[in-house]
């Protein structure tokens, strides 16, 4: 359309050319991802949050979450989340691949503020980064791309995110779906045909 710079346009498409390695990179990931999906069936209450074109992948893991996991979740920027209601002390998936300098540093004070609520911040940053560490219930590291597509590995992370959350709530019904089973087991036997 003639309305990018060339040399951006270059830019981004070798982003996107580089795109399909690292969402294997994700999928390779996927143990560690479960291990952080673990943390979400004893919490109530779930949010997404992100900012900038991570608002855009926290829109797209909000929908999957509630569709996977049979949740209403809320959705905000990342920034707004502290001036509603912490006290239910949620599990918020932060998106944050591809941040950079004080945007990082302003999602990584963020994300300090809701672990003091006794929330349990998961979040998702690009490989090396180091400054959530601390304040993270869990840490989600994605490869290094280019930030104006980092967010879809934030939403591809998230994706994988609900799924393994899905998987974990599940389990915690095996034992009264094998207790069932047992009873139903016996019952027939001693019933002998007859319906129950």
């Amino acid at each position: 359309a003639g309305c990018m710079d060339r040399g951006d346009a270059h830019e981004l498409l070798t982003a996107l050319r580089t795109l399909p390695d690292a969402m294997e990179q994700v999928l390779a990931r996927r143990a560690a991802i479960a291990e952080a999906a673990r943390l979400a069936p004893p919490r109530r209450y779930w949010a997404v949050v992100g900012n900038g074109p991570n608002r855009i992948a926290a829109e797209e893991v909000r929908i999957k979450l509630s569709e996977l996991c049979y949740k209403s979740i809320a959705c905000d920027a990342t920034e707004d989340k502290k001036h509603i209601d912490l006290s239910s002390e949620p599990l918020i998936l932060v998106c944050a691949a591809g941040l950079e300098g004080a945007t990082a540093a302003d999602v990584a004070k963020e994300v300090a503020i809701y672990r003091a609520h006794k929330a349990a911040p998961i979040v998702v940053v690009t490989d090396g980064e180091d400054r959530f560490a601390r304040t993270a219930s869990a840490v989600i590291s994605v490869p290094a791309v280019h930030p104006s597509v980092a967010f879809v590995l934030s939403a591809m992370a998230g994706h994988i995110f609900g799924y393994e959350a899905a998987l974990s709530i599940d389990a915690q019904a095996r034992p009264l779906r094998e207790g069932r089973a047992a009873i139903e087991s016996v019952v027939a036997e001693h019933l002998d045909g007859v319906g129950f």
